[in-house]
């Protein structure tokens, strides 16, 4: 679509590292955070090709980074008039991303994590005291995060 520069200028990686960083948080790979991370910084959409040339990943990577942040609502695909295959845009949505990652990665752990703590609980000698205490702890913890989640994606939008 462009004559966009194969190379990233230095603000560029720095917002790369950004993005690695939170997106690491949360699960996913590096190359993926970098591939939204290109995404981020251009000012029009992106081919696969050009995607992988800024980075230096294979046609393969690109590809299956780009599939699956188009899964998780974090890339678009599109049409451009007058070029041949798909262009990508990012998500810019901070709620749309963070929605993402709370339904698809946090309250599924949390859903497994509150199954694992119950069923310890069932499994513990009554007369262990200190494991009891650290375990209520914990889903008193578990609780208030499953009131918090919905907070923070209303806060969000």
């Amino acid at each position: 679509m462009t004559n966009s520069s194969t190379t990233l200028e230095d603000w560029e990686i720095e917002l790369l590292n950004t993005f690695v960083g939170l997106f690491d948080s949360f699960g996913v790979p590096k190359s993926v955070a970098q591939i939204y991370g290109v995404l981020f910084c251009a000012d029009e959409p992106l081919s696969q090709e050009e995607i992988g040339q800024k980075l230096q990943i294979s046609a393969g990577s690109a590809s299956q980074g780009l599939r699956l942040l188009v899964d998780m609502g974090a890339a678009h695909k599109q049409s451009v008039p007058g070029q041949r295959g798909n262009y990508f845009t990012p998500e810019r949505s901070m709620r749309r991303l963070l929605g993402y990652f709370i339904d698809a990665k946090m309250r599924p752990r949390m859903r497994t994590g509150k199954e694992r703590l119950e069923n310890l609980r069932k499994h513990l000698p009554k007369d262990n005291e200190l494991a009891l205490k650290r375990l209520d702890t914990l889903l008193q913890w578990q609780s208030k995060a499953n009131k918090l989640l919905p907070v923070i994606s209303k806060f969000l939008g």
